[in-house]
């Protein structure tokens, strides 16, 4: 396994990720800022967007103020366009369902609290951009001392006039806010963490395999023969990462002509946890083994790695799809 020192000041491209929901300690206070990178949870079967951000809380706000999360926190609200066509994207508010809410939360009294700052915007494939949010609580004091829920959901606008069937994009997070005391050294500790995690790639995003994999045999990304994935830490912080293949693969939307691995085929990780250190690269080494079966002769598969970033309070996932070819049968 490769263990390099990184010192070059040129940003690697983020890794898009995958959210998991319903998955936090009780334990956490109910006043923190959250945020999540690696795992993003849409609200239909499709992800054309994504953002890292999708569970954000904050604390210590009074009735009367008006709050931007960008200019107080220093954190946008940013958008990936995933689809290959420019899109038309909206954030608009909502109130929470029941299974969306958080213990310890109400749903916000009136979504026009919260303002997104673009409300829609177009991008083209692979941009982004990023959005503030704004809050404003109203000047009462029925309103102190509570916590609040709301939902940011951003889609794709789509043309109504264009011919054919509109597939449409969406994605749902959480901003919650509270008029209480803040425990502020836990908050500024977890940020600090959380935003440091962020600074991790799993990279490339797309890793096309040079080598053809021979059904019955192992095929071995070692780094070195056949280059591999590798996890690049930019970071302050020492994280224990577990490398794991992703459930429900087609979620993932892998390139054109390539198809999910059969159940029977194995992928090994030759480390499958690693401790990595602030400002390194490391090899994700790993063996495939495709059975020696007629019907995987000539074939284009795929897979989704993810690097899941362990001991956090919530979880963080970064991944990768691995792209791949057997040989053909003489």
């Amino acid at each position: 396994m490769c263990n390099e020192s990184w010192w070059g000041s040129k940003e690697l491209s983020e890794s898009n990720e995958v959210f998991k929901e319903e998955y936090m300690k009780k334990t956490l206070s109910l006043i923190m800022l959250m945020l999540f990178s690696g795992a993003v949870s849409a609200r239909n079967v499709r992800h054309g967007l994504s953002t890292k951000f999708t569970d954000v809380m904050l604390g210590n706000m009074k009735p009367g103020m008006v709050y931007s999360i960008k200019q107080s926190q220093g954190i946008p609200y940013e958008v990936i366009n995933m689809t290959d066509k420019e899109v038309t994207v909206e954030v608009a508010v909502e109130k929470p369902r029941e299974r969306e809410l958080r213990e310890g939360f109400e749903p916000v009294p009136d979504i026009s609290w919260v303002i997104p700052s673009p409300r829609e915007f177009t991008l083209q494939p692979g941009e982004a951009t990023s959005c503030d949010i704004v809050i404003s609580v109203p000047d009462d004091e029925k309103y102190a001392d509570r916590h609040f829920q709301a939902m940011l959901v951003t889609q794709t606008v789509e043309d109504p006039d264009m011919p054919g069937v509109a597939i449409s994009f969406a994605l749902a997070s959480r901003l919650r806010f509270s008029t209480g005391p803040t425990p502020q050294e836990a908050l500024a500790d977890h940020r600090r963490r959380i935003l440091d995690a962020l600074r991790m790639d799993l990279t490339p995003s797309s890793h096309f395999v040079d080598e053809d994999a021979q059904p019955g045999e192992k095929l071995l990304l070692d780094g070195f023969d056949v280059p591999t994935l590798q996890l690049v830490n930019r970071g302050r912080e020492e994280y224990e990462i577990e490398f794991i293949l992703a459930e429900q693969q087609e979620r993932y939307n892998v390139a054109t002509g390539y198809e999910i691995i059969p159940e029977d085929f194995s992928v090994n990780f030759l480390n499958q946890k690693i401790n990595s250190s602030p400002r390194t690269i490391h090899d994700v080494e790993m063996e495939i083994e495709v059975p020696d079966k007629e019907e995987y002769y000539g074939k284009s598969y795929a897979f989704v790695v993810l690097a899941r970033i362990l001991w956090l309070d919530i979880p963080v996932d970064l991944y990768a799809r691995v792209y791949f070819k057997t040989e053909s049968k003489n």
